[in-house]
């Protein structure tokens, strides 16, 4: 796979888009496509099992990374490809190992630097240091830049010299069989620290848990929030599902549901055996959108904007509902809520509690105006951070900080170093930053089967993240008791120990990668001394990094303010000044604005260009479904001085997190533009941009490049020949914008295929047609994402928008293409609107019904743009398709409707005559 067309195109010109002798690298001719799309489906690939580490947003696939960062690094020689592919789609220690020798020989200083400057949790320096070379991230986000540390620093230490720990090691059977005996030293402690701090909270918490008949404590408690009905003013709980479990399948066991008794004006909860009887206090009426609050005791309905206002007006309250236990031979149960139980979590008094450090232990940050979108709950009167959760919630959290900082003493205490301290108090943060993903009152419980099989059943803390990196909110939600179960400390940390196993395992030879919190436009880095820099830029408006995380924030400070200082010392939440984001919602005076965004990003690359050497490459990964925010984007590299010279796509996101709702990132090579390059006309680009993308073309279909990705893949040749000049003009002395040249791109590709219909090239039809046909070419029937439907509707200068109804019909899974009739035709109508039409038409008359289509739309019998449009979507059809059928009869019966088009049209014209004539009882003869 090749971009040799763009570079000869480049060469032709006289244009040099890149400064110096460069030097090759395989991203600038080759990416492993097929691979990544390939790996991010496997356990291996993903990067799943790396996330249970740390949380953060938007995670992008270990394959994906790790190409990323092999191609920019690798020189353009035949051999490494097959090297990367096997390292990419089986993560092949030995490909690893010869890549990483091959790599930095071909750096004379050395070992090479590569930088990510928007690391987030870094995966991108993890990839880089597992290769041996000076690996280094930075973030704003100081929660994001611990990520980094505890994923791809921590771990590539050599902790032998550390003294023993100070606390009981955490060894038994069930951990041997799990983990086996030769574990990393830092394995080890972690688990050990874990267990301590474990047993601290539940030793400082046991007074306000009581411990079930069973003898260990419940694993979860079901709550609600009540407020005063409006008409009767009694208290109700809002409960939006009465379903608690499902049958599992045992003999005898039909599930579990909860009931809500109105008893004078009191309530109580009930736990019932079976299905659902009553429905719930919260809910949206049948029929209509948005939900609504119904009296348990009087019926009345409140509004949603009613039942915030109560928020905001403080009158909301908590109140238990159920109990869930673990019982031997049954499972996870639910009773109602003992008196004990009831009462020990009422005496929870946060105001006693000391704090933590020179901070409250209840977290009093206010959250920021405008985050309605982000932190939902601050749109129903919640106004702090510690809010966020009922006072047992909170209490068990300000005692886990307390016992992290006690811990992290005891090691220091003990003779650890400062950094292995730092390192193990680091992982049981990350820990709890976990567990408050399940811990708030947006943590609902999740109850799953009911199917025919009843296989499956199962309960479960549903994710707070479950909408990416919004903050949930709900009245009915799941509080995680101090015992085991679902979103407990004891369910989380398995799946991080063998996160941090598999990392260390599959890191022999890497060096600590280095993270420090910087903007990304001020980097703390020397000019000329960065020899690749590989990122992923925040996406443009589809996640507040920031003000999601500002949750961990608040309770990381709380632990490790003195652990690590260069990240948790800030007052507040976190600094957004620099903050590289559109943000969502209407807070008064936000700064973070699509200008805003394209100026930052702008300066972004500005720096990435200044600690570059001469004869280094800029990498982005970038996947956004709004064309303006790859405008922005491609925009944002040209203003800082770079020219694109590859794209390369992959399908990466759905595989990786199963929510995204973009299916394409696309890895952008660059390299820094010439000093003085010259200028060009537009048609002089027009004809050099089309002439690279149809040769890049040629290489792409050679290598198997899917069409659908030549399409993004186009972007590379485009740019590269754009960028090797510094002002392209028109004839009138405008410049060109980039948008012409993404969307001459994408048209290239498309003509590049030579499509003809019954010898008529593709490009001899109207716009509407043009698109439809490629569409039904590329997608057939099936459902396209809103990204890639906007990207296909540029090649022929539409909008989505226009297509929306007309031509396309939109639903949760996507964009379809319509082939029932359109709701009407005229002379203005496109060849396949008109096609469409005479199907159906067909279908309610025949040959005169279809003549009358043709006549109406002012077509010939001999349109043979139309009857080649025909004819094609009866091949691209099944034979059993109604459309299929009802157009293949039409072919049949071409000559009859011929015929008949100027009978019916004359017999039409006729009709509107007499109509228009005056009448024996119009006005004119009265």
């Amino acid at each position: 796979m090749t971009n040799n067309g763009a570079a000869q195109a480049t060469a032709a010109a006289g244009s040099t888009g890149t400064v110096g002798d460069m030097r090759e690298r395989l991203i600038d001719h080759w990416f492993p496509c097929a691979d990544v799309d390939a790996a991010v489906g496997t356990t291996a690939g993903s990067g799943r099992s790396e996330k249970a580490l740390f949380t953060w947003f938007a995670s992008r696939p270990i394959a994906q990374a790790r190409a990323a960062v092999l191609a920019t690094l690798a020189p353009a020689e035949d051999g490494a490809k097959d090297l990367i592919r096997a390292a990419v789609r089986h993560g092949d220690r030995a490909a690893l190992e010869d890549l990483s020798a091959r790599i930095r020989n071909a750096y004379p200083a050395g070992r090479p630097v590569v930088l990510d400057i928007f690391s987030g949790r870094g995966i991108i320096p993890l990839e880089a240091a597992r290769l041996g070379v000076t690996a280094v991230g930075t973030d704003l986000s100081p929660v994001a830049t611990l990520g980094g540390r505890l994923l791809a620093d921590y771990p590539m230490r050599d902790w032998s010299d550390e003294p023993p720990l100070p606390f009981k090691p955490a060894g038994d059977a069930a951990r041997k069989v799990l983990f086996g005996e030769d574990e990393p030293r830092l394995v080890v402690d972690v688990r050990t620290v874990l267990a301590e701090v474990e047993q601290r909270v539940a030793d400082a918490v046991a007074g306000f848990y009581p411990k079930a008949a069973n003898g260990r404590f419940p694993w979860a408690y079901l709550w609600a929030v009540t407020i005063p009905c409006d008409n009767c003013r009694r208290h109700f709980p809002l409960v939006g599902n009465m379903r608690l479990q499902f049958p599992s399948g045992r003999d005898g066991d039909l599930g579990q549901s909860l009931l809500l008794i109105a008893d004078g004006d009191r309530w109580r909860s009930e736990v019932i055996d079976g299905a659902p009887t009553q429905e719930p206090t919260f809910s949206a009426a049948a029929g209509r959108k948005g939900k609504s609050a119904r009296c348990l005791f009087c019926g009345h309905v409140h509004s949603l904007d009613s039942v915030k206002g109560k928020g905001f007006a403080g009158q909301y309250d908590d109140a238990l509902l159920a109990v869930g236990e673990e019982n031997e031979g049954l499972g996870k149960t639910f009773r109602v809520p003992r008196r004990d139980e009831i009462d020990a979590a009422a005496r929870v008094d946060l105001a006693t509690l000391p704090p933590v450090g020179n901070m409250p232990a209840v977290p009093d940050e206010p959250i920021p105006a405008g985050n309605q979108d982000t932190i939902r709950a601050s749109g129903y009167g919640y106004r702090t951070y510690g809010d966020l959760m009922n006072p047992r919630q909170t209490l068990l959290f300000a005692e886990t900080t307390r016992a992290i900082r006690a811990v992290h003493a005891g090691l220091l205490a003990a003779g650890a170093s400062t950094d292995y301290a730092a390192a193990l108090a680091g992982y049981v943060a990350a820990t709890m930053q976990r567990r408050l993903r399940m811990s708030t009152r947006g943590a609902k419980l999740r109850a799953f089967g009911g199917n025919a099989t009843r296989k499956g059943t199962w309960v479960q803390v549903h994710d707070i993240f479950a909408d990416e990196s919004k903050v949930s909110f709900q009245f009915d939600y799941l509080e995680s008791g101090p015992g085991t179960g679902p979103g407990t400390w004891d369910s989380v940390t398995g799946s991080g120990l063998q996160a941090l196993k598999k990392v260390i395992a599959e890191s022999p030879n890497a060096e600590p990668g280095r993270f420090r919190r910087a903007s990304a436009v001020a980097l703390p880095f020397r000019d000329g001394t960065v020899d690749a820099v590989v990122c992923d830029p925040p996406y443009y408006n589809m996640i507040d990094y920031g003000d999601a995380s500002d949750l961990f924030y608040v309770w990381l400070k709380r632990c490790l303010a003195d652990v690590m200082p260069d990240l948790f010392a800030g007052v507040g939440v976190q600094d957004k000044t620099d903050e590289i984001i559109v943000k969502r919602g209407n807070a008064p005076g936000e700064h973070r604005t699509r200008e805003f965004y394209e100026q930052m990003l702008g300066r972004a690359f500005a720096e990435a260009k200044r600690v570059l050497r001469a004869d280094g490459h800029l990498v982005v990964v970038f996947g956004h479904s709004d064309p303006d925010a790859w405008l922005r984007l491609l925009g944002a590299l040209r203003d800082a001085g770079f020219v694109v010279t590859s794209s390369w796509p992959s399908r990466t996101e759905t595989s990786n997190t199963g929510v995204a709702s973009i299916k394409v990132t696309v890895t952008i090579g660059c390299r820094v533009a010439a000093p003085q390059r010259p200028i060009a006309t537009v048609a002089q680009v027009d004809r050099e941009v089309t002439s690279a993308v149809k040769a890049a073309v040629r290489q792409w279909d050679a290598d198997g490049l899917a069409l659908t990705d030549q399409l993004m893949a186009a972007y590379g040749p485009a740019m590269e020949v754009y960028g090797g000049y510094s002002e392209v003009l028109s004839p009138g002395g405008e410049e060109a914008g980039l948008d012409r040249y993404l969307t001459l791109a994408r048209a290239a590709v498309r003509d590049a295929t030579a499509l003809k219909l019954d010898q008529l090239p593709l490009e001899t039809f109207d716009a509407p047609t043009r698109f439809a046909v490629f569409w039904q070419r590329l997608y057939g029937r099936t459902d396209v994402p809103k990204g890639e439907a906007r990207f296909l509707a540029q090649a022929d200068n539409l909008r989505l928008e226009e297509l929306r109804g007309a031509l396309l019909t939109e639903s949760k899974g996507g964009f379809k293409l319509r082939l029932d009739a359109p709701d009407a035709v005229s002379d203005r109508s496109s060849h396949f609107e008109v096609a469409r039409a005479m199907a159906k038409a067909w279908d309610n008359g025949g040959t005169e019904a279809v003549a009358g289509v043709l006549a109406t739309a002012d077509r010939q019998a001999n349109d043979a743009h139309l009857w080649a449009i025909v004819a094609e979507i009866v091949r691209q059809l099944p034979t059993s398709d109604p459309v299929a059928k009802a157009l293949t009869a039409v072919q049949r019966n071409a000559g009859t409707i011929g015929t008949m088009i100027e009978y019916v049209a004359a017999a039409a014209a006729a009709d509107s005559e007499a109509r228009a004539q005056p009448t024996l009882f119009g006005e004119d003869l009265a």
